[in-house]
Order: C-alpha cells, then structure tokens, then sequence
C-alpha cells in the first residue's frame, strides 16, 4: 500500500534517488506548502528549526536546513529536510506517532524551490531508495494502490467507462461516489469522478459533511475518501 509524507496525499518526486542524490525531493502536486507527516513512528533524535532561509553555500548539515530525523520502531531512520521556518512541531527526545505532522515543506538550507528532502537510512545507517518506504507491497487481502511518485498521472485526462458512468449519477445524486476508487488519495478520488479536487472545494466538501476546521490533514482527507468510496460524500 502507500504509505503518504505529505498530509493532502498528493506527493510528486521531482527529483529521484541515484547515487548522487540518496534522497528523494517532494512536492505538493498543487505546489502549496503542505505539511509533512511521519512516515512511521518512532523517536525524533535530531531537531533544527533556526535556519530562516535558503544558502547555497552550506556545507555538512547546514545543506539540510530545517529538518527532523526520526528513529523508526522498525530500526530505520528518516530525515526530513528544508523545513519551513518555524514550522516544525516535534521536539527532540519526542516520541512521534505515525502520520503526525511534523513540519511544514520549505526552502531552507541549500535548497532550490520549496520542497521536501527525503532520506532513508536502513539499520546499518546506509542511505537507502526512499521509495521503498513510500511503496510498499500491499497486502495480499488488498487491491495494490496506485504508485503516486510518478507525476505524469496527476495530470492525467483518462477516465474508464465505469468512472464516466459514476460521473453521470453523480450529476443526479445529492452524493458524490467513487465506488471502484480504490487507492489512498481523495485528491486523486475526486478526478477520477471528473469533480473538482482543489483544497478549496475539498474545503466546501468537508464544511457539508460536517468535518470542521478542515486544513487538508491525513486523517480529514481519509474521512472524505470513506464517505465518497461509501456513496455518503454529500455535494457541495
């Protein structure tokens, strides 16, 4: 199954893992500051939020600018970097919760653009390919969910015959569904019905369903992507 780093679920790689990049970079499909959640759970050892920008000069760890590492209950260890200033709301010592928000995506340290700097160091503290992680196999009792890091199908413009059907009795219903839908993204849900997947619709969607305060975090989207694949998601 997937397994999300960004709380709105709509993570695309810019820039891969190879030998000279042991990492991957992420950002938000809609190329807003998303907030980045824990992979797994596990103790944050190191914590830097003090770095206010980019610099392109930074050697060692100052490259990474904010960011957090966390030592996983399985014996991996995640680094998340370019942090937001500020933003990062875990301490060091801290036990953190898988999918807890941890930070915000920056541009800190010597980073290009906003994103999320991602490594993975396996239990011999080898940096290892991120996607391993972000795409793990499924269960066998699970239908395999669809590999986010590739970022041609966020703006891909096919639908099946069954989501054009769906489409259409949405047209008549007071609900939304996505009853074939079955992956981890309520963004990536919502296209496949041809609905509006914006964070401000989302926003009105979650206003109508009674889900309050909504900001887009994991457990708000899972909550609109039950009721949709139930048929219940009320139009807005």
């Amino acid at each position: 199954m997937v397994t999300h780093v960004l709380d709105s679920m709509n993570e695309v790689i810019t820039n891969n893992y190879d030998t000279n990049h042991k990492a991957v970079d992420i950002v938000a499909n809609d190329n807003s500051e998303a907030n980045i959640i824990a992979l797994e759970s596990g103790t944050a050892t190191t914590v830097v939020d003090n770095v206010k920008g980019p610099n392109h000069k930074s050697k060692g760890l100052a490259t990474y600018g904010n960011y957090v590492k966390i030592k996983q209950n399985n014996g991996k260890t995640a680094l998340y970097a370019h942090m937001k200033h500020g933003s990062v709301k875990v301490k060091k010592g801290e036990y953190v919760e898988k999918g807890t928000i941890i930070g915000t995506i920056g541009e800190t340290g010597n980073a290009y653009g906003k994103h999320l700097h991602l490594e993975i160091h396996n239990q011999n503290n080898v940096k290892e390919n991120p996607t391993i992680t972000l795409n793990e196999p499924a269960p066998s009792s699970q239908k395999p969910e669809k590999n986010y890091i590739n970022p041609t199908y966020n703006n891909s413009k096919t639908t099946t015959t069954t989501n054009k059907s769906v489409s259409k009795n949405n047209q008549k219903s007071e609900f939304l569904s996505a009853y074939n839908y079955h992956y981890g993204s309520i963004v990536d849900a919502l296209k496949s019905i041809n609905i509006d997947s914006s964070y401000n619709y989302r926003k009105k969607l979650a206003k109508v369903n009674n889900i309050k305060n909504y900001h887009g975090s994991y457990s708000q989207n899972i909550h609109l992507l039950k009721l949709l694949k139930e048929g219940r998601l009320k139009k807005a």
